[in-house]
């Protein structure tokens, strides 16, 4: 089924395999790390609460309600997901349609297996692009397009205000 051009998937494959497994681990110690700062940032703001009616006053205040918004950090912006998915059909598209036209150039016997490639390529990013179009129209239906705001310093300062 496939041709003698084959070979070189392998290799591709382990090389893709390899800067997964990287990222996975990397984005994995960002997460950890950028968890463990808000805790500690959340946990000094709320070790400056004498009282619970003082609490209770800091949340009812715009700072307040930003404090309460940006509690949930790991979840991300749905724009930003979106975007993601965009990104990345865009770029399987394109190396699909690269596969497929460089079949072209080969012999007979090797078109199948290249083109064969491209196309999967092709409709994984055609897949992407879909899901993202989904998404959007999902997110903006239900109206979270909306940035949440960010906790400014000065609110910190004054939490009472």
């Amino acid at each position: 089924m496939f041709g003698q051009e084959s070979w070189i998937l392998i290799p591709l494959s382990a090389i893709w395999a390899t800067g997964w497994v990287i990222y996975t681990i990397v984005d994995g110690f960002r997460r950890r790390e950028r968890a463990r700062t808000f805790t500690e940032f959340y946990g000094r703001l709320l070790d400056r609460m004498q009282s619970p009616k003082e609490f209770g006053e800091f949340l009812q205040t715009s700072g307040g309600q930003r404090f309460l918004e940006t509690l949930s950090i790991e979840r991300g912006h749905p724009i930003d997901r979106v975007l993601r998915a965009v990104q990345t059909g865009l770029v399987l598209l394109m190396l699909g349609l690269g596969f497929v036209a460089s079949a072209s150039g080969l012999g007979w016997d090797d078109r199948g297996s290249t083109r064969a490639t491209g196309i999967v390529f092709m409709m994984t990013g055609v897949g992407f692009l879909l899901s993202a179009t989904a998404s959007f129209g999902i997110t903006k239906s239900l109206g979270m397009l909306k940035r949440p705001p960010v906790l400014e310093p000065h609110d910190l300062h004054h939490p009472g205000v």
